[in-house]
């Protein structure tokens, strides 16, 4: 995977605690997704774009998240694409096991583990609470806690982005609660709520209060526990996770039920219960309709009895005892699965050293047989003698013919090297005339970035054979981010995207392209983005399947510029179209938000 890629990747890692959970987009980023999907392209991009699909739609709309999170799984797997596969997998995971498919959210969980524990051990410590995610849905608080200590005393734990870790934690306090050791569930909520605070994570401290607060009402002191619900559910409106509100809203509930204040547990519960059915949350939904069964039992038992069919209904949907065998019988399949491969693996173990025994005595076999044999070989050594004289001779040939290779390719890299030169010399005799003291730091800067150029264009030379070729994935990477670097300052966040499919370029070539990209990306830097606090910069090198013409594609999203009939008191552009001409090149621009050069050569 490119390096892009890789910091693509990162950058989301870094934004989202756990990567399965719903995403918020505003609807142009939609529709943007949507449309480069469209296109039909099968690279990492589109796995990326399907998964962040998947994660707007896990709340709103469900099955299309399964439809998408599946889609990118496939994509990610045929272009071998880890951690595009994983994050995929953690997508489907989280969506299939809060809509109440265990045995879909499972399977995907373990499928997750196992990749990431061969190749990807950073991210084990997701899907221990994706495992862990499953059994809390379906109750069960002893196997929940077993998943959730590994995640706890995994080492990545502290290197979780996004400080992660506080996630592992509220769950921790979540189960304990659960389990009635209520000490330690309101260590963890104390913990999480005064960090949190002071990092400000606020969906943190609105787990940790809603923790305490059922902490509280399990103790029967219901004052305090109202306290903390009020703030869970204020840390999530300022949060703007309206799923998180819902949960929240039943515990409110049952702490009013339980102070004999039906039309507040009321209110709250019928809130809860529209939540549970937006969000096709069965467990929530059950609770919610449980408590409005039991409020309105003696006033209005028609009611009632409508809100214990809905228990009724949703209890058959969510725990029946296939659908758990199910989802158990995959976590026993699985582990039978890696006791079998463990069973494999010693066998093959005792299969080489029994090899490696066999080896052996065959070894000692023939060195006997080649001892009693010495004595027959002493008449041949004249001629074994005779024929390495003349194997050293030919070497000694070849030396000296690659020496004189050598120093023509020397003498060619000069003559490169004076060329190039000169060719800076030319472009300082060109903007010696309009230099003053208002710009010289950015004339300096441009021709810093230029000799730059040149001179990285001879370090990415191929010189084991020749002189004449380039790395151009490399040179164009690394000299398109040291541009980057040397305009970059801290209030301006530009990101840089490249994309080069031709691999070997002629250094005839390769110089006029880089100094193209240097005055291009140098222009992005010093005017596109002035009006702006976030930047992206794309560049594409591809080679057109019919005419086999090499093409570059520049795209930034700045104020934009027209290409063709600029007005302009600099250089750089007129630099530019002489590069272009030099390389014969035909150029295309669009006139629209942004700047975008298309050049073929």
């Amino acid at each position: 995977m490119p390096n892009t890629l890789i910091k693509i990747a990162l950058l989301f890692l870094a934004s989202y605690t756990v990567f399965g959970q719903p995403l918020s987009l505003p609807e142009s980023e939609v529709k943007k997704l949507k449309l480069n999907l469209e296109v039909g392209a099968e690279d990492t991009n589109s796995v990326i774009s399907l998964w962040r699909l998947a994660r707007y739609h896990t709340m709103t709309a469900p099955h299309q998240a399964v439809v998408y999170a599946t889609k990118s799984i496939n994509l990610a797997r045929k272009l071998d694409y880890t951690y595009g596969e994983l994050i995929s997998l953690q997508a489907l995971s989280f969506v299939s096991t809060i809509t109440g498919d265990w045995q879909n959210g499972m399977q995907s969980a373990y499928e997750g583990l196992q990749v990431s524990q061969a190749k990807y051990p950073k991210l084990e410590i997701v899907f221990y609470n994706l495992i862990a995610l499953v059994y809390e849905k379906q109750q069960d608080s002893k196997h929940r806690l077993e998943w959730l200590l590994k995640a706890k005393n995994n080492p990545e734990i502290e290197s979780l982005p996004n400080n992660g870790k506080w996630l592992i934690f509220h769950n921790l306090g979540e189960v304990y609660e659960k389990l009635n050791v209520l000490d330690s569930a309101m260590y963890y909520g104390k913990l999480i709520d005064s960090s949190c605070r002071k990092l400000n994570i606020p969906i943190e401290v609105s787990y940790a209060n809603a923790v305490m607060g059922r902490v509280e009402k399990k103790r029967k002191n219901y004052p305090q526990a109202l306290h903390y619900l009020r703030t869970a559910i204020s840390f999530s409106n300022k949060f703007g996770n309206p799923f998180l509100e819902t949960e929240q809203s039943v515990d409110l509930a049952g702490v009013f039920q339980a102070m004999n204040q039906p039309d507040s547990a009321i209110f709250y519960a019928e809130k809860a219960l529209a939540g549970g059915r937006q969000f096709k949350n069965l467990v929530l939904t059950i609770s919610a309709a449980k408590i409005l069964a039991q409020i309105y039992e003696h006033k209005n038992p028609d009611k009632a009895i409508y809100y214990l069919k809905i228990v009724n209904a949703s209890n058959d949907s969510l725990y029946t005892t296939s659908r758990i065998f199910q989802t158990q019988n995959i976590v026993n399949t699985i582990k039978q699965r890696e006791q079998e491969l463990i069973e494999a693996k010693k066998e093959y173990n005792n299969s080489i050293r029994q090899n490696t025994l066999i080896g052996f005595l065959i070894f000692f076999g023939l060195l006997t047989i080649i001892l009693i044999r010495n004595n027959r070989q002493k008449q041949k050594n004249n001629a074994v003698l005779k024929d390495k004289n003349r194997e050293i001779s030919l070497q000694k040939e070849e030396i000296e013919k690659t020496m004189e290779q050598k120093q023509m390719l020397l003498s060619e890299l000069q003559h490169r090297v004076k060329n190039n030169l000169q060719y800076v010399i030319s472009i300082l005799e060109i903007q010696k005339e309009s230099a003053s003291h208002s710009n010289i730091d950015d004339l300096i800067r441009s021709n810093q970035n230029r000799i730059h150029s040149i001179a990285l264009l001879h370090k990415k030379l191929n010189v084991s054979e020749s002189v004449n070729e380039v790395d151009l994935k490399r040179y164009i990477t690394d000299l398109s981010e040291l541009v980057k670097d040397s305009y970059d300052i801290k209030e301006k966040n530009v990101s840089l995207f490249i994309t080069c499919d031709i691999e070997i370029l002629s250094i005839t070539k390769a110089l006029p392209l880089g100094l193209i990209i240097v005055e291009l990306v140098s222009n992005s830097m010093k005017h596109a983005f002035k009006n702006q606090t976030k930047g992206i910069i794309n560049i594409e090198i591809t080679q057109e399947k019919n005419s086999k013409k090499n093409c570059l594609h520049y795209i930034d999203n700045g104020i934009g510029f027209d290409f063709k009939n600029v007005q302009t008191k600099g250089l750089g552009v007129e630099i530019t179209k002489g590069l272009i001409d030099q390389l014969n090149g035909t150029v295309e621009t669009q006139l629209k938000k942004g700047f975008e050069l298309k050049m073929c050569f």
